[in-house]
């Protein structure tokens, strides 16, 4: 806990002593951390300047060099003056209003718990979570291939490790180099044969015979079974949430254009 303390201190520190640090100057104008994080904006970068290694800052910072060179030189062949530039920053200005209130707007929409659990009650379908089943399977072209794998994995005292490697070995199915493993997966994903045979096995047991598909003969190992449920409300909060405050200012931003439209001189 006091390593991570002190390590929470440093971090601040060192945000504190960006924020009063000039990286460099081009043509003595100051690039600051505004002009670096602009930077980090621009490359879609998560983290901040502070929490990235020394080569990527150095790259950042040269980047930003050569962006206040651009400008720079920009302004000084008048771009600033430019029609097409007026033109873009103008539609820039006016889509930016218009999402700036939007968001306003949105944040401004406040969600009660009692709307929530509401929500919840009566679409607690939306949260039922089917059947799964967590899987590995063996396919070859023969019906006597098959018995014969399920023989070696009778007499494996390991049987899950034994079914990976046969499975590595002698399946002709694209999950071969996986050990069989086809991961987690409910009814209506797989073939209807090969889900009623993964669905009735317990787990950590396998096909004592091979099911016949349009692909070949298969053994079936099931690693893990969940059975269904439905998500408790306190998991799917902010879902709702979100979804509840979605239509709501859907609704609200409607009724305003309605509002303002009627309020306003158009003429066409």
């Amino acid at each position: 806990m006091k390593l991570l303390f002190t390590v929470l201190i440093l971090l601040g520190l060192a945000t504190q002593s960006y924020a009063q640090k000039v990286f460099a100057t081009v043509n003595n104008e100051a690039i600051t951390i505004k002009d670096i994080n602009a930077m980090l904006k621009a490359f879609k970068e998560q983290r901040s300047f502070s929490e990235l290694p020394q080569e990527q800052r150095n790259l950042i910072i040269n980047q930003t060099i050569e962006n206040k060179i651009l400008q720079q030189n920009a302004k000084k062949e008048g771009i600033e003056n430019d029609p097409s530039y007026l033109a873009a920053l103008n539609s820039f200005k006016s889509k930016m209003l218009v999402e700036t209130w939007m968001k306003n707007n949105y944040a401004n929409l406040q969600i009660s718990e009692s709307e929530i659990k509401d929500y919840y009650d009566k679409n607690k379908s939306e949260f039922d979570k089917k059947e799964q089943v967590k899987a590995r399977h063996i396919v070859v072209e023969k019906k006597e291939e098959a018995q014969a794998l399920i023989k070696k994995l009778n007499a494996s005292k390991d049987v899950q490790k034994t079914f990976i490697e046969l499975a590595k070995n002698k399946s002709i199915g694209p999950s071969a180099p996986k050990g069989g493993d086809l991961g987690w997966f409910g009814k209506g994903t797989m073939l209807e044969a090969f889900w009623e045979e993964a669905k009735n096995l317990s787990e950590n047991s396998y096909s004592k015979k091979p099911i016949k598909t349009n692909y070949g003969w298969h053994i079936v190992f099931v690693d893990g079974k969940q059975p269904a449920y439905t998500v408790e409300l306190e998991q799917i909060k902010p879902v709702i949430e979100n979804k509840i405050k979605m239509k709501k200012f859907q609704s609200v931003i409607s009724k305003k254009i309605d509002k303002l439209k009627k309020e306003a001189i158009i003429k066409k």
